[in-house]
């Protein structure tokens, strides 16, 4: 039973379950539900210069049902080979999602290579920076879980 009948309170384990539930909800839209993400195509001055060929082109944006969380929006990170985003510190929570291509990704001091369709999140502050050593595209999509 989700409430107490007799305090009203919410029962832990449901809290756990739904926010496990939303997780699944957000990779299974990151991933397309399951099948492979397919690439976008991007033209090369599309989106908001974050760095020397790399670009942010917004997705869209909602309200969140996550529990600490008012919004969610959708950004591509497109990275053009050869292109590097220096590290910074996160704004925002945040699950990453590499839907084409691959990156290198400098996490709070460890690196790790992201292939397509890996996934990994962020917390607010994690300094975090990506690099594309290919001669391909890569496209880093992030969902962001935002507090306002």
């Amino acid at each position: 039973m989700f409430f107490d009948s007799k305090e009203m309170s919410v029962d832990r384990r449901h809290v756990v379950y739904g926010a496990a539930a939303a997780f699944s909800a957000i990779v299974a839209a990151l991933t397309g539900g399951g099948n492979p993400a397919q690439a976008q195509t991007y033209r090369v001055d599309e989106g908001k210069e974050l760095a020397p060929g790399v670009r942010a082109v917004e997705l869209g944006k909602g309200a969140a049902m996550i529990p600490g969380y008012k919004t969610v929006s959708l950004v591509d990170l497109v990275f053009q080979p050869r292109s590097n985003l220096p590290v910074g510190s996160m704004p925002n929570a945040m699950i990453c999602h590499v839907t084409e291509g691959e990156l290198m990704v400098l996490q709070d001091g460890k690196e790790f290579q992201a292939k397509k369709n890996h996934v990994w999140t962020c917390a607010e502050g994690t300094n975090e920076g990506a690099r594309n050593d290919g001669s391909a595209l890569a496209i880093m999509r992030i969902a962001n879980l935002l507090t306002v």
